[in-house]
């Protein structure tokens, strides 16, 4: 059963269903704008999700029109009302908390699918980056759009942009303020497929049902060994792999893979069916 998380405001809804857990950014009003007393909650499902096995693939979604506008600039406003001090004071707190939303999101070791429509900045453009998967609608339109109100980028887009679409472009999407349609993200790698708007839903889920149903430990194993591959030598990485097959050929899940293969029938992994 869905329910805001928020009981205030539902600023977020989340909905854990048969292994996907959906969390659904609900501010359509506000584009989906991520205000900062959201930012406790969003770094707790994360946390959360992680500590639960009954979590095995989480997806982030927008409703309404856009996926999300980024931080809650209408809010900026009334910062301007206090000192350069007391402003500077409060943005740096504001950016220690959302340092630890970041780093729960990437620390969140099964697939992360971002579904986005319409306008993709700011927070939004972090959550599409972290994702391992995004698929975007025809309407997508990623922003880099932090020079409007005179910042320089924040959220990790300095970090994950250049790992994704090289250093040279990441510097042009950025010093240019770009505006990426969904064709050209297309393209550069920022979303993994286009898919008409009506089957937007439909292909996500379908995505993260697989997701939910692939053996666990192969799965998180194969994500940690991609990621890692970005730091460590030819000789770290295949030790790495090493480790992995050597310890999943000791699994259940293992077996039966090879069971359903030899008996020519879909494999019904264990690790898929523990409880939500």
């Amino acid at each position: 059963m869905t329910e805001p998380v928020n009981a205030v405001t539902g600023d977020f809804l989340l909905d854990l269903r048969d292994g996907v857990l959906k969390l659904s950014l609900n501010r359509p009003a506000h584009g989906n704008a991520i205000a900062p007393d959201m930012v406790p909650g969003l770094t707790a499902v994360f946390l959360d999700a992680q500590r639960n096995p009954g979590v095995r693939c989480l997806v982030i979604a927008g409703n309404g029109k856009h996926f999300c506008s980024g931080g809650d600039v209408a809010g900026f406003a009334s910062d301007l009302e206090k000192t350069i001090a007391e402003r500077q004071e409060d943005f740096g707190r504001r950016m220690e908390r959302v340092a630890g939303l970041i780093e729960a999101v990437a620390g969140f070791d099964r697939p992360i699918i971002a579904a986005v429509q319409g306008v993709v900045a700011g927070a939004g453009l972090m959550f599409a980056l972290a994702a391992d998967m995004v698929i975007g609608d025809e309407t997508s339109l990623m922003l880099f759009s932090h020079q409007r109100v005179g910042l320089s980028p924040d959220g990790a887009v300095s970090y994950l942009l250049p790992r994704i679409v090289g250093a040279r472009m990441a510097a042009m999407l950025v010093l240019k303020a770009a505006r990426v349609d969904a064709q050209e993200a297309a393209r550069l790698g920022l979303l993994s497929e286009v898919v008409e708007a009506e089957r937007l839903a439909d292909h996500v889920g379908a995505l993260a049902a697989r997701f939910a149903k692939a053996p666990q430990q192969a799965i998180t194993l194969a994500k940690s060994l991609l990621r890692e591959s970005a730091t460590n030598t030819l000789a770290q990485q295949l030790a790495a792999e090493r480790a992995a097959i050597v310890h999943l050929v000791g699994t259940a899940d293992f077996a039966e893979g090879v069971r359903a293969f030899m008996e020519k029938r879909a494999p019904c992994f264990p690790s898929c069916h523990m409880p939500d």
